[in-house]
């Protein structure tokens, strides 16, 4: 009953809000200005800013002093977050060894069983399988491959992906994938289930032949570039498990043919049944992963500007300034620089023209308003959980986060949303303001990007049950390529969504009350 009423205050103060939102006091924002810090940010000098980069140091500083300059404070006397990552190498030993009947099989690394980044360096032995699917348990959908299978103590083998991966019509939302689908997540499930190692299989369906689909590490592939290593933000809590891809030599083993494998799946994705299973005539008798870290620090970049009523709430603007770095071109005269112009250059921009139009108006938000440029988003949302995690300020306090990430593509004005199922307050406040502000050249919102919830920063947030919008243009054919480059960029709609953005923040910023956060069945919030 407390929720409900809470609810129905929110939604009688928002006629208010929409009232007088004319009057937030926000100075235009120069295109201009825009178009500067874009030539930074996405230019050639930065080698596609990758995490972590001399290059990613150099935008770090530059968002910074834009910070600085405009006035906006440090927090805790910095405008960085800094935060600890380990650069994974793949070491010696890493064994694989099966038993079945009397029959041992050494299997042989990088052509049979490939660990992948997420796997811990530990050691099984004399372990029993199991097939557990998909690896999957998700109540929302009425579908768990643990059901009635006792892992405890064993060796799990799933499938990647999830169940009726090329049907539209799937519970599971067809070719869109689900949080399900992570590998994070299926080791987490695993671990609470109390399997001790993880041997993943590719799509039996999918393929002509099941290739190890593991990290691609440089010392086993040595076209790939040396410093082409996976980072992990490791804790306490992190699983400590062997996690590999294997190939089409143990499924043979284990199966006894790839077919009888693509039967198994076949019929979980025609019945939706699971097909999980002890497989008695298989022991691991070793399965050992090494992996040697070394510690990098990463920044995040942060300002703020302090409420004049309730200055210790927080409303976050936040972007990632990370991109993926660039290649080793066969062509030296080819272009090898991943710019990420829209990718996501255009959100940095964004998150430094809502500071300098909030900084500079007449008065002050009632809350807070904290800007953050985050690293390490495409490495896995690195930044944005260590910031959430380890907050500079008490993350109970922040009552919104909104997230611009790929800003820069609108066609034909649309605006994609996400974050709406779990605030949908937020989301219609943010509507609200997109009519009033824009009038007839109003953005036409959709809200068709809930497949894309858990791959940017405002998932970090909202698993710490803070309602969140993010500001989403749509991927395009040149998403993590080359080809991601200024001259495609709409800049007039970069700057119309910045301000949206802004009037947004400033109007949560002076709600009466905090908003209301709804989790979704199978949110982890511990995360």
């Amino acid at each position: 009953m407390k929720t409900i009423l809470v609810v129905l205050c929110i939604l009688m103060q928002l006629p208010v809000l929409h009232a007088s939102e004319s009057s937030i006091p926000l100075p235009p924002i120069s295109l201009s200005r825009a178009k500067s810090h874009i030539e930074l940010l996405a230019s050639d000098e930065m080698r596609g800013r990758n995490t972590p980069s001399p290059e990613l140091e150099k935008a770090a500083a530059y968002i910074a002093g834009q910070f600085k300059d405009l006035g906006l404070q440090p927090i805790n006397g910095s405008y960085f977050h800094t935060y600890v990552l380990e650069r994974l190498h793949l070491d010696k030993p890493t064994t694989f060894m099966v038993k079945k009947g009397l029959a041992i099989t050494e299997m042989a690394l990088k052509d049979d069983f490939i660990p992948f980044e997420f796997s811990g360096s530990t050691t099984v032995d004399y372990a029993s399988l199991a097939f557990a699917g998909y690896g999957i348990t998700a109540p929302e959908y009425k579908y768990d491959d643990y059901k009635d299978l006792d892992v405890k103590g064993k060796v799990v083998v799933i499938l990647r992906g999830e169940p009726q991966m090329d049907n539209d019509s799937s519970v599971f939302e067809g070719k869109r994938f689900t949080k399900y689908s992570r590998m994070q997540s299926k080791i987490k499930t695993a671990v609470a289930n109390g399997a001790v190692g993880v041997i993943v299989l590719s799509s039996p369906s999918n393929s002509m032949k099941i290739r190890p689909i593991g990290f691609p590490w440089p010392s086993l592939y040595p076209n790939i570039p040396a410093d082409a290593l996976p980072l992990s933000r490791r804790n306490a809590d992190s699983p400590n498990i062997p996690v590999i891809s294997a190939g089409e030599r143990f499924v043979d083993i284990v199966f006894g043919a790839v077919d009888t494998l693509k039967a198994w799946q076949k019929n979980i994705d025609s019945l939706m049944i699971t097909q999980s299973k002890v497989i008695p005539t298989i022991e691991i008798l070793s399965l050992q992963t090494t992996l040697r870290s070394e510690k990098v620090e990463v920044k995040n970049v942060m300002g703020m500007i302090k409420g004049s009523e309730l200055p210790e709430e927080y409303v976050v603007i936040g972007a990632h300034y990370d991109h993926v770095g660039h290649s080793r071109p066969n062509d030296p005269a080819k272009d090898s620089i991943f710019n990420g112009a829209d990718d996501n250059a255009s959100g940095t921009t964004g998150i430094l023209l809502s500071a300098e139009a909030i900084v500079n108006a007449p008065s002050k938000p009632k809350r807070s308003i904290v800007f953050v440029g985050f690293s390490g988003e495409e490495k896995g949302l690195l930044g944005s959980k260590a910031f959430a995690d380890n907050p500079p300020l008490p993350i109970k306090n922040c009552v919104a986060m909104l997230n611009m990430d790929m800003i820069g593509r609108s066609v034909n004005d649309t605006l994609y949303i996400g974050g709406n199922t779990r605030c949908k307050e937020l989301a219609d406040l943010n509507a609200e303001v997109n009519r009033t502000l824009f009038d007839s050249d109003a953005f036409n919102v959709s809200y068709t990007i809930e497949q894309y919830f858990f791959r940017s920063d405002q998932a970090s947030f909202a698993m710490k049950r803070i309602p969140v919008l993010f500001y989403y243009t749509g991927e395009h054919e040149d998403y993590h390529k080359v080809s991601d480059e200024i001259s495609k960029l709409n800049m007039d709609n970069l700057v119309k969504i910045a301000t949206l953005c802004s009037h947004t923040a400033w109007s949560v910023a002076d709600l009466p009350m905090r908003l209301p956060f709804t989790p979704l069945p199978g949110d982890d919030l511990s995360d």
